[in-house]
Parts: C-alpha cells; sequence; structure tokens
C-alpha cells in the first residue's frame, strides 16, 4: 500500500461566520433557491484547479449546509467568530487546523460566502496569475468610476493635499497610475509566505481584475435583492 502523503495545489478556505451586523444570518438566507454560502461553495467546485473546499465556521448551521453541498468543515473556535476578529487570525487557524490533519498543499484560495457574483471562471483565471506572474498573493480587484489617485488626504495642521501627491487632484485621469479597489471576492496566497509573518504577503502582489458589476459585496438587504435580481436576469438569458 503507498502511504505517501498526497501534496495538494490549492486548497479553497471559505470563512463563513454565524454573525454580522448589516443582514441577520446573511450565510444562510436563501439566494435564487440556495443558501448564499452556497453560491461560493458552487463557484469552487467549478473550478478544477481547486483540489479541496474547506468552511471555517462556528455556527452549527452553516456547518450543516456547508458539509451538504460538498465542502469540508474547519470548526472554528468562536472568539475567532467575533466582529473583531481578522481574517488573519481565521487564517492562521485555518492552516493550523490543516496542519494537524496532515493535510499538504501549497497555495490558499481564500473566498468570502457574501460574493456570489463570483464565478468558478473568476477564480481559474485568478488562479493563473498567481502562477504566470510567479506571484506571492493575489487579489481580485476592480477599476472604480473615480480614481482615488485624484483624491485628498487631510494634513495634521487641517489643510489637503492630494493623496498621492501635491498635483495628482489637478490632473488628467489618464496621466495618473491606474488604480485599483479591492472587492473582497477572491485572494491567493502561498500559505508558507503567509506562516513567514502570520500576515497576507505584501510584496509580489498583483491584481486580478474584476468587472464592478460582478464585484459586489453583500452587507445589506439591499445588495442582497441587487444580486437576487442580476442572478435572476443571468438565469432567464
Amino acid at each position: 500500500m503507498n502511504s505517501e502523503k498526497k501534496q495538494y495545489k490549492n486548497v479553497a478556505l471559505i470563512t463563513a461566520r454565524g454573525g454580522s451586523k448589516g443582514l441577520i444570518r446573511k450565510n444562510v438566507k436563501i439566494l435564487n433557491g440556495m443558501p448564499l454560502i452556497g453560491w461560493t461553495i458552487k463557484a469552487a467546485q467549478e473550478c478544477t484547479e481547486i483540489d479541496r473546499i474547506f468552511v471555517s465556521t462556528e455556527d452549527q448551521e452553516i456547518a450543516m449546509l456547508s458539509s451538504e453541498l460538498g465542502a469540508e468543515i474547519i470548526d472554528r473556535p468562536p472568539e475567532l467568530s467575533e466582529d473583531h476578529s481578522t481574517s488573519q487570525e481565521v487564517v492562521k487557524h485555518a492552516i493550523g487546523w490543516l496542519e494537524e490533519h496532515q493535510i499538504e498543499y501549497s497555495n490558499i484560495v481564500l473566498l468570502q460566502p457574501t460574493s456570489p457574483m463570483r464565478t468558478g471562471k473568476h477564480i481559474t483565471e485568478a488562479i493563473g496569475i498567481m502562477e504566470t506572474k510567479n506571484a506571492e498573493f493575489v487579489i481580485s480587484v476592480f477599476e472604480p468610476k473615480y480614481s482615488p489617485t485624484k483624491s485628498y488626504v487631510e494634513k495634521p495642521d487641517g489643510s489637503i493635499t492630494g493623496i498621492l501627491h501635491s498635483d495628482a487632484p489637478y490632473m488628467r485621469r489618464q496621466d495618473l497610475p491606474r488604480s485599483f479597489q479591492p472587492n473582497g471576492a477572491i485572494y491567493i496566497f502561498s500559505a508558507s509566505q503567509f506562516k513567514v509573518f502570520d500576515h497576507f504577503p505584501k510584496t509580489g502582489v498583483f491584481p486580478f481584475l474584476m468587472s464592478e458589476y460582478d464585484s459586489i459585496d453583500i452587507d445589506s438587504i439591499d445588495d442582497f435583492k441587487v444580486v437576487e435580481q442580476r442572478l435572476k436576469d443571468i438565469r432567464d438569458d
């Protein structure tokens, strides 16, 4: 019998706590016939580059639904599921759990369940950037209509200046560097690099560009209704 451990390339980590401020129990709220978290599990399943899918949660209902939908469960301590808990703490716990269970892998594909417009195709393309750019970190972003490079920041004396430099607010947008806003849908990083600093890598960071349409993050009932209609429109096309 071959006892050699299997080395996985990419494992998906979906972080889903039971509590939420904006929309109560949003991760299990039914969105077009499926719990919200199901859309992210489905997207991960559609990506052939992902070897295993894990959901980190402290919530029994989320764990049950996620397991029924085909994900494996990482039992997260309640103290890592508070409003003040950070993504870094949750990832660190997940890495420790995977090590305890002797699961060997290279990269973590971190997916938040509140980005249901993100698809398996998006994840596959983002992993492609990770590989072709030899990146340490790939973040999904969108290019906002109004560039933050033209924004101002307040100085200690109460005056304001350009966030990039003093001339930036008065320059043409096309003469300024392209700027991106993270949408929270996809984060891909090397687990070994994360372990060096207990933090996401800060060098070798590359963007995966998504449309603003697909970048919506559900935080309120209004966001939920917008996505509900968008998914309905896609289904009816």
